[in-house]
């Protein structure tokens, strides 16, 4: 949290005292509500927490911590406080768009036959009530369209009013129409080039719209196309756009990885921890992609121990994850008894991955 505003000269002992509380405040929401955004998951809880050790009824860190535990896949712990957001704030479409987020989660989670249909009808109904509190609200459109054309009809299920919410995004806002048009054909399983033709648009149209640029780089990077110059530039895009977010920092280290620039790539590890102290999943990333490509297992490791030496942000790797990764390497520059204590490492945690099984038997036997 920032407090410069406390470091201008004081007039009078008690103003100080009266605006400091104003300040700190404010500084704290605007902190949150870019922390929120930003999925900085491990500030964004510290912020909330101290929020709420204040005023247990502050709708908008209630909301905050629904958030954190969603990402962490604590379904439960999320939904309740996502209620209590909507109680505290009963007129906030945000409030009621981050609980029908949350709801929609556990539902995946459990599954038709676990008990998901009642869940997601709730998800409807916070979604609906978002949009009747603010009509424009683009956030709360999007997700309903994605319920209109993923839900079956019993729960409300229906591809007419997913495009209509579609053309109601693209009513408010141009760019955000476009990237929410890419969405809904990937939720219709389109041809990639359909779903980057409209991420183009949208990035076009507005260059620091994040979620565009970073969606359309992780097509650029993903196994069908590994455009990695091109992944290059509209990672730093996005960076540019807003340098606290993770995924374009990662897209970063992976393209300069395989494209074997190392000095520029160690600059852009470096300069991402400094960004983002909290979350050290580019370097995972780049190791990741050094043990693709088969090349440099040094390297390989020394990014996977420098991950492995901070907790992970929910929802990146687990540490038994990079463990298992750290195996591999181990494994790659003949050092078994390495490989087999990371793997043994792996194995304390769960990782549900069926490869990591085979790689535990061929390496630990």
């Amino acid at each position: 949290m920032r407090f410069t505003a406390f470091h201008q000269r004081m007039l009078l002992a008690c103003l100080l005292l009266a605006s400091a509380a104003v300040f700190s405040i404010d500084a704290m929401a605007a902190d949150g509500k870019t922390l929120f955004e930003q999925k900085r998951f491990h500030a964004l809880y510290n912020v909330a927490q101290e929020r709420l050790s204040r005023n247990p009824q502050d709708a908008e860190a209630l909301m905050w911590m629904g958030a954190v535990y969603d990402a962490k896949g604590e379904y439960d712990k999320a939904v309740e406080y996502g209620r209590k957001a909507t109680e505290a704030a009963p007129n906030s479409a945000e409030a009621h768009c981050q609980l029908a987020d949350t709801l929609g989660d556990k539902a995946l989670n459990l599954g038709i036959l676990g008990g998901g249909i009642p869940v997601a009808r709730q998800m409807r109904h916070e979604l609906d009530l978002g949009i009747q509190l603010d009509g424009r609200n683009i956030r709360c459109l999007k997700e309903s369209m994605g319920l209109y054309e993923q839900s079956p009809a019993v729960i409300g299920g229906s591809h007419t009013k997913a495009r209509e919410s579609l053309q109601t995004i693209y009513a408010i806002n141009q760019a955000e129409g476009a990237l929410a048009e890419a969405a809904l054909l990937q939720m219709q399983k389109r041809p990639l080039p359909e779903i980057e033709a409209k991420l183009r648009r949208a990035v076009q149209l507005n260059p620091h719209l994040y979620r565009a640029v970073v969606d359309l780089t992780s097509i650029l990077a993903s196994d069908s196309y590994q455009r990695w110059a091109e992944t290059e530039h509209f990672a730093r895009i996005g960076i540019a756009a807003d340098a606290g977010r993770v995924g374009c920092h990662g897209y970063l280290a992976a393209a300069l990885a395989h494209q074997q620039k190392w000095a520029e790539l160690d600059a852009e590890l470096a300069a991402s921890a400094r960004e983002i102290p909290d979350n050290y999943m580019p370097y995972y990333i780049a190791a990741q992609a050094l043990l693709d490509m088969h090349t440099e297992p040094a390297r390989a490791e020394r990014y996977l121990r420098e991950y492995l030496a901070h907790e992970p942000e929910a929802g990146a790797p687990s540490k038994a994850i990079a463990h298992w990764k750290l195996g591999l390497v181990m494994e790659r520059e003949g050092r078994m008894a390495d490989a087999i204590r990371e793997v043994q490492a792996a194995a304390a945690g769960y990782i549900g991955d069926p490869a990591f099984k085979k790689d535990y038997k061929r390496i630990a036997g």
